[in-house]
């Protein structure tokens, strides 16, 4: 388990993310289901369809809008308070990420 590999990509502002071991294990107790979307995961982070600020200082939300269901979205939590950033956590929500507030 963990000789899994750390996969890393960038974000649109060019700073490296990773999707290390914390985030795999992470995704393996609290959503199983979302560990086959590795790729997805990165491509969200990479090319997000929205972007906002988290609650917590530090971290931003990357959201990607479901190709198969464009009622549905993906977020992924990361935090870029050391360097390089990391995934915190990774959801699929129904609620449109541009209509909150």
């Amino acid at each position: 388990m963990n000789d899994e590999p750390i996969v890393r990509t960038r974000d649109p502002d060019g700073r490296e993310v990773l999707f290390d071991t914390s985030a795999r294990s992470h995704l393996r107790v609290r959503r199983p289901d979302l560990l086959q979307y590795v790729d997805v995961i990165l491509a969200t982070v990479s090319l997000p369809d929205h972007r906002t600020l988290d609650p917590e200082r530090g971290r931003e939300r990357f959201y990607r809008q479901s190709i198969l269901d464009r009622r549905r979205w993906l977020r992924v939590v990361l935090d870029f308070n050391a360097v390089p950033g990391r995934i915190v956590t990774v959801l699929v929500q129904t609620s449109d990420p541009r209509e909150a507030r």
